[in-house]
Protein backbone atom coordinates (compact mmCIF):
# COMPACT_ATOMS: atom_id res chain seq x y z
CA UNK A 1 0.00 0.00 0.00
CA UNK A 2 1.97 3.36 -1.02
CA UNK A 3 1.93 6.01 1.60
CA UNK A 4 -0.69 8.34 1.40
CA UNK A 5 1.90 11.54 1.17
CA UNK A 6 3.60 10.41 -1.68
CA UNK A 7 0.60 9.05 -3.42
CA UNK A 8 -1.23 13.03 -3.19
CA UNK A 9 2.52 14.19 -4.22
CA UNK A 10 1.97 12.73 -7.23
CA UNK A 11 -1.27 13.52 -7.98
CA UNK A 12 -0.87 17.13 -7.58
CA UNK A 13 1.71 17.64 -10.58
CA UNK A 14 -1.39 16.01 -12.51
CA UNK A 15 -4.27 17.85 -11.21
CA UNK A 16 -2.41 21.39 -11.53
CA UNK A 17 -0.99 20.47 -15.33
CA UNK A 18 -4.58 19.55 -16.02
CA UNK A 19 -6.15 22.77 -14.58
CA UNK A 20 -3.34 24.89 -16.44
CA UNK A 21 -4.53 23.51 -19.90
CA UNK A 22 -8.06 23.65 -19.49
CA UNK A 23 -7.47 27.02 -17.95
CA UNK A 24 -5.21 27.89 -21.45
CA UNK A 25 -7.59 26.22 -23.59
CA UNK A 26 -10.88 27.98 -22.44
CA UNK A 27 -9.37 31.81 -21.80
CA UNK A 28 -8.52 33.55 -24.93
CA UNK A 29 -5.13 35.05 -25.37
CA UNK A 30 -4.95 39.03 -24.76
CA UNK A 31 -1.81 40.46 -25.42
CA UNK A 32 -1.17 44.00 -24.00
CA UNK A 33 1.03 45.84 -26.48
CA UNK A 34 3.95 47.75 -25.31
CA UNK A 35 2.44 51.30 -26.59
CA UNK A 36 -0.44 50.87 -23.98
CA UNK A 37 1.80 50.88 -21.01
CA UNK A 38 4.14 53.75 -22.26
CA UNK A 39 0.69 55.62 -22.46
CA UNK A 40 -0.05 54.34 -18.78
CA UNK A 41 3.49 55.90 -17.73
CA UNK A 42 2.51 59.08 -19.70
CA UNK A 43 -0.82 59.53 -18.41
CA UNK A 44 -1.50 58.29 -14.96
CA UNK A 45 1.51 55.91 -13.06
CA UNK A 46 -0.22 52.66 -11.69
CA UNK A 47 0.83 50.97 -8.40
CA UNK A 48 3.29 47.97 -9.35
CA UNK A 49 2.21 44.89 -8.89
CA UNK A 50 3.57 41.22 -9.26
CA UNK A 51 1.70 40.54 -11.82
CA UNK A 52 1.79 43.95 -13.57
CA UNK A 53 5.42 43.88 -12.70
CA UNK A 54 5.75 39.84 -14.65
CA UNK A 55 3.46 41.65 -17.75
CA UNK A 56 6.14 44.68 -17.99
CA UNK A 57 9.11 41.96 -18.04
CA UNK A 58 7.06 39.81 -20.38
CA UNK A 59 6.82 42.46 -22.82
CA UNK A 60 10.69 43.20 -22.17
CA UNK A 61 11.03 39.82 -23.24
CA UNK A 62 8.79 40.02 -26.34
CA UNK A 63 6.67 36.76 -25.64
CA UNK A 64 3.43 36.22 -26.77
CA UNK A 65 2.04 35.15 -23.43
CA UNK A 66 0.35 36.97 -20.58
CA UNK A 67 1.20 36.50 -16.96
CA UNK A 68 -1.40 34.33 -15.69
CA UNK A 69 0.16 31.80 -18.21
CA UNK A 70 3.73 32.32 -17.44
CA UNK A 71 2.37 31.37 -13.76
CA UNK A 72 0.73 28.66 -14.18
CA UNK A 73 3.90 27.25 -16.08
CA UNK A 74 6.31 28.24 -13.51
CA UNK A 75 3.65 26.48 -10.83
CA UNK A 76 3.29 23.12 -12.87
CA UNK A 77 7.04 23.35 -13.66
CA UNK A 78 8.11 23.59 -10.06
CA UNK A 79 5.20 21.16 -8.75
CA UNK A 80 6.69 18.39 -11.09
CA UNK A 81 10.18 18.99 -10.18
CA UNK A 82 9.34 18.81 -6.53
CA UNK A 83 6.96 15.56 -6.97
CA UNK A 84 10.52 14.40 -8.95
CA UNK A 85 12.35 14.77 -5.63
CA UNK A 86 9.55 13.27 -3.39
CA UNK A 87 9.55 9.85 -6.01
CA UNK A 88 13.11 9.87 -4.20
CA UNK A 89 11.44 8.87 -0.89
CA UNK A 90 11.22 5.42 -2.25
CA UNK A 91 14.94 4.93 -2.22
CA UNK A 92 16.52 7.17 0.10
CA UNK A 93 15.57 8.79 3.24
CA UNK A 94 12.59 11.31 3.98
CA UNK A 95 14.57 14.11 4.88
CA UNK A 96 16.35 13.55 1.60
CA UNK A 97 13.33 13.30 -0.79
CA UNK A 98 12.00 16.82 1.48
CA UNK A 99 15.12 18.70 0.70
CA UNK A 100 15.34 17.34 -3.50
CA UNK A 101 11.56 18.53 -3.42
CA UNK A 102 12.47 21.66 -2.07
CA UNK A 103 15.34 22.43 -4.49
CA UNK A 104 12.83 20.73 -7.69
CA UNK A 105 10.20 23.66 -6.73
CA UNK A 106 12.79 26.27 -5.93
CA UNK A 107 14.56 25.05 -9.18
CA UNK A 108 11.40 25.06 -11.64
CA UNK A 109 10.73 28.70 -10.59
CA UNK A 110 14.04 29.67 -10.95
CA UNK A 111 14.50 28.53 -14.44
CA UNK A 112 11.80 30.23 -15.45
CA UNK A 113 12.79 33.65 -14.02
CA UNK A 114 16.12 33.09 -15.86
CA UNK A 115 14.83 32.02 -19.19
CA UNK A 116 12.69 35.21 -18.89
CA UNK A 117 15.55 37.38 -17.89
CA UNK A 118 17.92 35.56 -20.74
CA UNK A 119 15.15 36.51 -22.86
CA UNK A 120 15.33 40.25 -22.26
CA UNK A 121 18.48 40.97 -22.09
CA UNK A 122 18.92 38.93 -25.81
CA UNK A 123 15.86 41.44 -27.36
CA UNK A 124 17.55 44.31 -26.13
CA UNK A 125 21.16 43.47 -27.28
CA UNK A 126 18.78 42.83 -30.68
CA UNK A 127 17.25 46.47 -30.44
CA UNK A 128 20.55 48.00 -29.32
CA UNK A 129 21.93 46.31 -32.70
CA UNK A 130 19.06 47.64 -34.82
CA UNK A 131 18.89 51.27 -33.72
CA UNK A 132 22.58 51.97 -35.16
CA UNK A 133 21.76 51.79 -38.74
CA UNK A 134 19.22 53.03 -38.19
CA UNK A 135 20.53 56.19 -36.57
CA UNK A 136 22.77 56.18 -39.76
CA UNK A 137 19.82 56.39 -42.26
CA UNK A 138 18.41 58.91 -40.19
CA UNK A 139 21.46 60.90 -40.02
CA UNK A 140 21.25 60.41 -44.22
CA UNK A 141 17.71 61.72 -44.73
CA UNK A 142 18.25 64.73 -42.16
CA UNK A 143 20.82 65.97 -45.15
CA UNK A 144 18.26 65.84 -47.69
CA UNK A 145 16.30 68.60 -45.66
CA UNK A 146 12.81 68.54 -44.31
CA UNK A 147 11.88 67.88 -40.50
CA UNK A 148 13.50 65.20 -38.02
CA UNK A 149 10.07 63.74 -37.71
CA UNK A 150 9.14 62.97 -41.32
CA UNK A 151 12.46 62.07 -41.56
CA UNK A 152 12.37 59.63 -38.86
CA UNK A 153 9.17 58.50 -40.39
CA UNK A 154 10.74 57.79 -43.58
CA UNK A 155 13.61 55.51 -42.27
CA UNK A 156 11.49 53.42 -39.91
CA UNK A 157 9.53 53.02 -43.51
CA UNK A 158 12.34 51.72 -45.25
CA UNK A 159 13.67 49.64 -42.54
CA UNK A 160 11.91 45.94 -41.43
CA UNK A 161 12.83 45.40 -37.67
CA UNK A 162 11.02 45.24 -34.88
CA UNK A 163 12.34 48.71 -33.42
CA UNK A 164 11.72 50.11 -36.71
CA UNK A 165 8.17 48.99 -36.33
CA UNK A 166 7.95 50.33 -32.97
CA UNK A 167 9.24 53.75 -33.77
CA UNK A 168 6.64 54.20 -36.36
CA UNK A 169 3.67 52.91 -34.23
CA UNK A 170 5.10 56.20 -31.77
CA UNK A 171 5.08 58.65 -34.43
CA UNK A 172 1.40 57.53 -35.43
CA UNK A 173 0.03 57.62 -32.14
CA UNK A 174 1.82 61.30 -31.43
CA UNK A 175 -0.49 62.58 -34.67
CA UNK A 176 -3.50 62.77 -32.87
CA UNK A 177 -4.67 65.24 -31.47
CA UNK A 178 -4.39 65.76 -27.79
CA UNK A 179 -1.65 63.42 -27.28
CA UNK A 180 1.49 62.78 -25.72
CA UNK A 181 4.20 64.30 -28.35
CA UNK A 182 6.43 62.16 -29.83
CA UNK A 183 9.52 62.81 -28.03
CA UNK A 184 7.91 61.69 -24.92
CA UNK A 185 6.15 58.69 -25.75
CA UNK A 186 10.06 58.00 -27.06
CA UNK A 187 11.33 58.63 -23.19
CA UNK A 188 8.67 56.67 -22.24
CA UNK A 189 9.32 53.38 -24.34
CA UNK A 190 12.82 53.73 -23.99
CA UNK A 191 12.40 53.76 -20.09
CA UNK A 192 9.80 50.87 -20.97
CA UNK A 193 12.06 48.66 -22.77
CA UNK A 194 15.40 49.77 -20.69
CA UNK A 195 17.61 51.30 -23.91
CA UNK A 196 18.97 54.60 -23.13
CA UNK A 197 20.16 55.45 -26.38
CA UNK A 198 16.66 55.69 -27.43
CA UNK A 199 16.17 58.58 -24.79
CA UNK A 200 18.82 60.35 -25.60
CA UNK A 201 17.73 60.44 -29.43
CA UNK A 202 14.60 61.74 -27.69
CA UNK A 203 16.82 64.47 -25.53
CA UNK A 204 17.78 65.54 -28.97
CA UNK A 205 14.57 65.32 -30.63
CA UNK A 206 13.03 67.73 -27.86
CA UNK A 207 16.17 70.06 -27.70
CA UNK A 208 15.98 70.77 -31.54
CA UNK A 209 12.39 71.57 -30.86
CA UNK A 210 12.10 73.47 -28.32
CA UNK A 211 15.42 75.50 -28.77
CA UNK A 212 16.49 75.14 -32.61
CA UNK A 213 19.04 73.27 -31.90
CA UNK A 214 20.49 70.95 -35.27
CA UNK A 215 19.59 67.03 -34.79
CA UNK A 216 22.58 66.12 -37.44
CA UNK A 217 25.25 66.33 -35.53
CA UNK A 218 23.62 64.89 -31.55
CA UNK A 219 22.37 61.48 -33.95
CA UNK A 220 25.59 61.16 -35.49
CA UNK A 221 27.36 61.27 -32.29
CA UNK A 222 24.85 58.94 -30.74
CA UNK A 223 25.18 56.53 -33.62
CA UNK A 224 28.94 56.65 -33.39
CA UNK A 225 28.70 55.94 -29.79
CA UNK A 226 26.38 52.93 -30.20
CA UNK A 227 29.31 51.64 -33.07
CA UNK A 228 32.01 51.86 -30.28
CA UNK A 229 29.78 50.26 -27.88
CA UNK A 230 28.82 47.31 -30.67
CA UNK A 231 33.10 47.10 -31.50
CA UNK A 232 34.21 46.67 -27.55
CA UNK A 233 31.32 44.08 -27.04
CA UNK A 234 32.72 42.02 -30.10
CA UNK A 235 36.28 42.48 -28.94
CA UNK A 236 34.98 40.94 -25.79
CA UNK A 237 33.10 38.50 -27.43
CA UNK A 238 36.17 37.57 -29.62
CA UNK A 239 38.44 36.92 -26.26
CA UNK A 240 36.19 35.05 -24.22
CA UNK A 241 36.04 32.79 -27.71
CA UNK A 242 39.03 32.13 -27.97
CA UNK A 243 39.61 31.53 -24.14
CA UNK A 244 36.89 29.03 -24.51
CA UNK A 245 39.00 27.20 -27.19
CA UNK A 246 42.41 27.47 -25.78
CA UNK A 247 42.06 25.91 -22.00
CA UNK A 248 40.43 23.37 -23.64
CA UNK A 249 43.55 22.89 -25.71
CA UNK A 250 45.67 23.53 -23.02
CA UNK A 251 44.07 20.85 -21.02
CA UNK A 252 43.03 17.87 -23.82
CA UNK A 253 46.60 17.95 -25.83
CA UNK A 254 49.48 19.79 -23.89
CA UNK A 255 49.24 18.24 -20.62
CA UNK A 256 49.16 14.70 -22.48
CA UNK A 257 52.28 15.61 -24.86
CA UNK A 258 53.96 16.84 -21.63
CA UNK A 259 53.45 13.40 -20.16
CA UNK A 260 54.18 11.57 -22.74
CA UNK A 261 57.20 13.67 -23.19
CA UNK A 262 58.57 13.40 -19.17
CA UNK A 263 57.80 9.83 -18.41
CA UNK A 264 60.96 8.42 -20.16
CA UNK A 265 62.55 10.58 -17.65
CA UNK A 266 60.11 9.89 -14.44
CA UNK A 267 60.32 6.05 -14.95
CA UNK A 268 64.65 6.08 -15.35
CA UNK A 269 64.75 8.18 -12.04
CA UNK A 270 62.21 5.59 -10.59
CA UNK A 271 64.25 3.08 -11.51
CA UNK A 272 67.59 5.03 -10.17
CA UNK A 273 66.12 5.78 -6.80
CA UNK A 274 65.15 1.89 -6.14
Amino acid sequence: MPDLALSLACVVPGASTGVAVLAMARRPLVLTPLIDSVEDRLIAPRRITLRRRLAIEIQRAGWAESPERVMVLTLCLAAGLAALGLAAALVAWPAAAAALALGGACGGVGGVGFALRNAVRRRRKRLLRELAPLLELFVLELGGGGSALSALGSVTMQIDGELAAEIRRLLIASQVSGSPTFESRLRAYAEAIQIPPLGSLATVLTASREYGTGVTQGVRALAADLRRAQRRELIAHSRRALNHVLFPAAIGVLLPFLAILLYPAVSTLQASLR
